[in-house]
């Protein structure tokens, strides 16, 4: 009952935070078929849980998918993991590792993948052929370094990425290469900002005649401490080429520094999550709810569970 009350708190301080009449500007907008939509899918089950916000907290390992500019704030070796399974056979995993380097910054690196099968193709004459497979995957390399710190806190960061990135479409397949770029900005004690940009050299994949471009996405995004750092609230902003403006809001409440707390909402699905810390591993589970407005009815749950190890 307690851990269910603290989601319940959670969800409703996303609630509170949120002004009126947002929530119906930002439903059912979507990015499935889109260029590289798989790669604005997420990383990191911490990041599930609040809602995919991010760009503005930065301060682990998965910050090489959300904001190179974070690895700037990370001080000590760090690997983390996740898996999660979708909706119609598709499952997508995530692994990224951050090194820092005596004071030169922080290099990280990551690997994506999206695995989707057991679809009907059918021919011109609308016959059938069998079961396809689409799968897509995308290596990341970072770099980011702080250049501003006063009293030992990083107040300006900045970072980079090149990523190459592999489509293949039952029997087509394509490959592209692309950069990302970042900053992370520190307010006082309590506030951090951050804005993201994907794509700012865009990957470009040709499977059979058409070519397809990844389009400019830019997300500005903002984490808030508040009770000794226990309790962290987040928002991202994002827009995309070719969509609306897209939000992300979470929360997260930590107890005695190994019990964490999650909710978040954005423009697909409802979410929570769970965070256990122990002697520098930390294990997370995120749970989704797609159903939880028009447009998204019979995508049902997702299941998404990460590990971290600090060294």
């Amino acid at each position: 009952m307690k851990i269910k009350g603290i989601f319940l708190s959670l969800l409703l301080t996303v609630a509170a935070i949120t002004p009126s009449g947002a929530l119906d500007r930002w439903l059912a907008r979507e990015d499935g078929g889109q260029p590289g939509a798989f790669l604005r899918y997420g990383a990191g089950a911490r990041a599930f849980g609040m809602g995919k916000t991010f760009v503005g907290v930065a301060d682990d390992a998965s910050t090489v998918y959300w904001n190179p500019a974070g690895l700037g704030q990370i001080a000590r070796r760090e690997v983390t993991a996740l898996y999660a399974t979708l909706y119609e056979e598709t499952n997508y995993s995530f692994i990224g590792y951050a090194h820092p380097l005596a004071g030169s910054g922080t290099i990280g690196a990551a690997v994506i993948s999206l695995d989707s099968k057991g679809f009907q193709l059918r021919d011109a004459f609308n016959d059938e052929m069998g079961e396809g497979s689409l799968s897509e995957m995308a290596g990341i390399v970072s770099f980011g370094k702080a250049l501003i710190v006063k009293d030992d806190q990083e107040r300006l960061s900045a970072g980079a990425s090149i990523k190459v990135v592999r489509q293949v479409v039952d029997s087509y397949s394509a490959m592209g290469y692309g950069a990302d770029m970042g900053v992370l900005g520190r307010i006082g004690d309590h506030m951090t900002l951050g804005m993201s940009v994907q794509n700012i050299i865009a990957p470009k994949l040709k499977l059979s005649q058409a070519t397809d471009e990844y389009p400019l996405s830019v997300t500005l995004g903002m984490g808030y401490r508040l009770l000794d750092n226990r309790l962290m609230l987040a928002l991202d902003v994002n827009k995309t080429m070719y969509r609306e403006y897209t939000f992300h809001v979470g929360g997260e409440y930590t107890l005695m520094e190994m019990l964490s707390f999650r909710a978040g909402i954005d423009e697909t699905e409802l979410s929570c999550g769970i965070g256990f810390t122990y002697k520098g591993y930390s294990l997370d589970y995120a749970f989704a709810f797609h159903d939880a407005w028009q447009g998204h009815d019979g995508l049902g749950e997702s299941h998404r569970i990460g590990l971290t190890k600090k060294f």
